[in-house]
This record gives structure tokens, sequence and C-alpha cells, in this order.
């Protein structure tokens, strides 16, 4: 034969088993490819080793974090029995084996050392792969991890771990040490190792190692597939869970709200003093339960206590601030005497028993029937606009000092208005003078004494209703931002 027909027979045999190594390569693939789960993954590596590559005994590892070693995940051409508590261990002194996963790289063991674990299973040469997962940011980004002086910070390695030299943020007192916390760490992307054994198999070429690294790196990217779409189904599950427990306390709490809603509506009143020519209100909270309040009632020797207040904010924490005040106000013995006096009182006992952070608007007048003098104070509300009904002439009557609930010394004090003839006066909050339409302009003061003054011969309520009417159009169908009452009376 010559040496052109052997080169030519040669060349034939290497195209022939690259051929087939590509082959091989190409079916075990589309066998892991077609998997459902991790597990088929490692199921179609192991039969498509044997089945179409002639291995007679192929096993999935993984690593086992906790008891720092790899176990058997699948594997084919193995007794059950064999593999029941086979374990290989992973520190630094193990087989080199370990080196596959903590260098990222293939090991051939031809022959096996007694030492090595895998002697255990009357394994006489194995070759191994790590089963690695993409590094999608690299450990260093991840964990901000300033140990400049790291091999790793900042280097092209992504699969950090196997670099003997590095993981210095981790303060390892040794390898093994360094190990353990490397396989706990989340950028840890080894899952394991694929094991061939080749005690009767024909010798390993380049070529089936290449057709073997290619299989391989196509199996982690199907792993990594699965991984992510196991973490997705997780994070959902977890979040279909919260979103029930939310719905859960939603439904709570909107019970709770209701009967909270209830009750502060109970703290209004219900009826008025007979001793008003006429006289109406109404109340809308923002929330289910809000911080305004308005009250009408009656006191020692035909007097009458008219009152609204507003609490800073709205919402649960304001509702409750104001059921305080209402209390206080109620049962405060000053109430007949001076409005001032009782909002001082009322204050230096929410500054130094409540301090809620919150403060409360007020204006607390006394009407005197027989005398016709209205007393009043107002602390920090609003000017409260009181109409002559004869000649439509309206007075505001303005704050005389700060707000209460948040200092303990208060500079507030009452007036003395003298009515002669017929009025109306109107107690609201801002929640609407300051409602808003959506080129963002306030209904404000000025339309609320317009309208005062073009419904003079109306009652209270057909004016609050025609009022409350007026401010729904001009913010065409928003709602409010605030709280809004109001309490009308004609003196």
């Amino acid at each position: 034969m010559t040496t052109q027909n052997t080169e030519s027979i040669d060349l034939t045999e290497t195209l022939r088993k690259q051929l087939l190594a590509y082959s091989t390569s190409s079916e075990i693939g589309k066998i892991t490819a077609q998997a459902q789960s991790i597990e088929g993954v490692f199921n179609g590596l192991c039969l498509g080793f044997k089945d179409l590559a002639g291995y007679d005994r192929v096993m999935v590892l993984g690593i086992d974090s906790e008891n720092f070693c790899l176990k058997p995940l699948h594997s084919v051409g193995f007794k059950e029995e064999i593999l029941k508590d086979f374990r290989a261990e992973i520190h630094f002194m193990a087989g080199e084996y370990a080196d596959a996963i903590f260098c990222n790289k293939h090991i051939l063991a031809d022959p096996v050392p007694d030492s090595d674990s895998f002697s255990m299973l009357g394994c006489k040469a194995y070759i191994i792969f790590p089963l690695l997962k993409r590094v999608m940011e690299e450990c260093w980004k991840v964990k901000k991890c300033q140990r400049i002086d790291c091999p790793c910070y900042a280097s092209e390695n992504q699969y950090c771990w196997t670099n003997l030299d590095a993981g210095l943020a981790t303060e390892a007192a040794s390898e093994d040490d360094r190990r353990h916390k490397c396989i706990k760490c989340e950028q840890f992307k080894c899952e394991g190792l694929l094991f061939l054994d080749l005690t009767n198999h024909a010798t390993i070429t380049g070529d089936d190692v290449a057709m073997m690294y290619s299989i391989v790196a196509h199996a982690g990217l199907i792993m990594e597939s699965f991984s992510a779409h196991e973490a997705l189904k997780k994070t959902n599950e977890k979040l279909k869970t919260i979103y029930e427990e939310l719905q859960k306390a939603h439904r709570h709490l909107k019970v709770d709200l209701q009967q909270a809603s209830l009750i502060q509506q109970q703290l209004l009143p219900s009826s008025f003093p007979k001793g008003l020519t006429d006289v109406f209100a109404d109340y809308k909270a923002n929330l289910e339960v809000g911080g305004d309040y308005y009250d009408c009632f009656e006191l020692e020797n035909g007097k009458i206590a008219l009152v609204v207040a507003d609490v800073s904010g709205h919402g649960t924490a304001a509702a409750m601030m104001m059921s305080m005040f209402k209390i206080m106000l109620k049962s405060s013995p000053l109430n007949a005497i001076s409005p001032a006096q009782t909002l001082k009182d009322i204050n230096k006992t929410l500054v130094t028993e409540v301090d809620s952070g919150k403060f409360i608007t007020v204006f607390y007048a006394i009407w005197l029937k027989d005398t016709r003098e209205l007393i009043y104070t107002n602390a920090g509300h609003n000017p409260v606009p009181i109409i002559n009904k004869q000649t439509e002439e309206i007075e505001l009557l303005k704050s005389s000092g700060l707000f209460i609930g948040i200092m303990p010394d208060i500079t507030i004090e009452d007036k003395v208005l003298h009515l002669s003839g017929d009025y109306r006066i109107n107690l609201y909050t801002d929640g609407i003078n300051e409602a808003m339409n959506g080129a963002k302009e306030q209904f404000g003061h000025k339309r609320i004494h317009e309208l005062m003054q073009n419904t003079i011969n109306q009652s209270c309520k057909e004016f609050i209703e025609i009022l409350l009417k007026k401010v729904d159009d001009f913010c065409e169908g928003n709602e409010l931002a605030d709280d809004a009452t109001i309490l009308v009376c004609d003196l």
C-alpha cells in the first residue's frame, strides 16, 4: 500500500469519526432539547451517552452544599444499591474530580487511584465534565465588592470560584472554607458533574472530548432555562400568596374602615337645636373615614354651640384625632363661657397627652339668641363668611391665632358680633374651597360668597345642595382631594 493510499484511508477515517461525533452530539442535543424538566435533561444526557455514544455507565452528580459533597442525581448502567449511599467529597484534598468543579475543566482519570471516591464503584477509568450555567453578572459587581486586590475584581473570568487565589471578600481561613462559601453563593453556577465510565471504553480522542464539551455546554443552557422558569414559577407562587394575603388584609381593613366610618357618622349630630331659624349640614370623607368635624349643639341657658374643625391630612389617623377632639369639646366645662379658653384647654391636652404630629384648625362659636350675640374664636381655620340677609353684605370671621395640637401655648381670643336682623353663617372646611378642576384651578372662596348672595332666599339645605353640585361640576367629576364639610345656619 502506497503512502498516498495510507494518507487517504487515515483522512477518510478521521472524517468518519468527526461525522460520527457530530451526529452523536446532534442526537443527544435533540434529546436534551426535548426535555420537559431539568431531570429530563439529566435523563437525556445519561441515555444519550449510553445508547448513542456507547458508554456503559453514565451519571449526573449534583452538589450537596450542606454536606459539601457530590451525590448522584440520575444514572444509567449502575445498580441501584451501589449508588444508594454513594457520596464523593469535594474538599481540597479530594480526588481530581473536585478540580472539575473548582477549576472549571474536564478531568480524565486513567487509571483511577484507590483514594479516588469513584474507585468504590469499580471504575478503572473515567472522564467528567462540569455542568455550568451562564454567569449573567460577575460576583464582584453583584456584591459591590471593594476588594480591588482580589484576582477576580474586574476580571474577565466570570466563574470567580475557579480562581484559587480569589474570594478575598469571603475572608476564608482556608481553601476548603472558601469552597464552602462559594458553593452557597448565588453566583456559583456549577450545577454538578457529568460522569462517563471509561472502564470498558476505547481510547478517548480529541474529537470525542470536543463532542462532549459541545453537548455539556448545550445542556447547561437548557438547564439554565429550566432554572429561570422554576425561579419564575416560585416567584409567581410567592406573589400569588402575597396577593391573596393582601386581598384578605384588604377585606379585613375594608370592614374595619366601614365600621369606623359608621362610628364616625354617629359622632356627627343626628338632629339640631330648635333655637335656630334654619340649619343644615353635609359631610363627605375623602376616604372611608376623614378628619373633618362639625357640630351644632345646645348649651345651658338656651345657648347654641356651632363648630367646624379640620385635622391636617385625612384617613384613619385624622379620624381618631377628630374623635378625641369631639369628646374633649363636648365634655369641656368652659363651653358656655369662652370658646377661646375651651380650645386652649383642649390644645394643652392634645400637646401633652397625644403628640400625634397633627394639628387641627377650628372655628368655634356660641350663639346667644336672646341677646343676638355671636361669641366666636377662629384657631387657624379659613375665614367664615356671615351674610346679612337683608343687605347681602358679607363679613369674614377671620382667624385670631394658630391652629391647635402642636404648641403648648397658643394665642387666640374671643370676639363678639352683635347681629341686628337676619343672618346666615356658613362654616366649611377647605375641602370645598380648595376643590380643583383639570386646569389645577381651585373653586375658591369667592364663588362660595357669590352663591350665598344669589341663594339668600333659599333654605340652608337648598344652598348646600346647589353649592355641592357646583363644586362637583367645577371638578368635572373628579373626586375631591380632601374631606369636605359644611354647616350652614340662619341666625
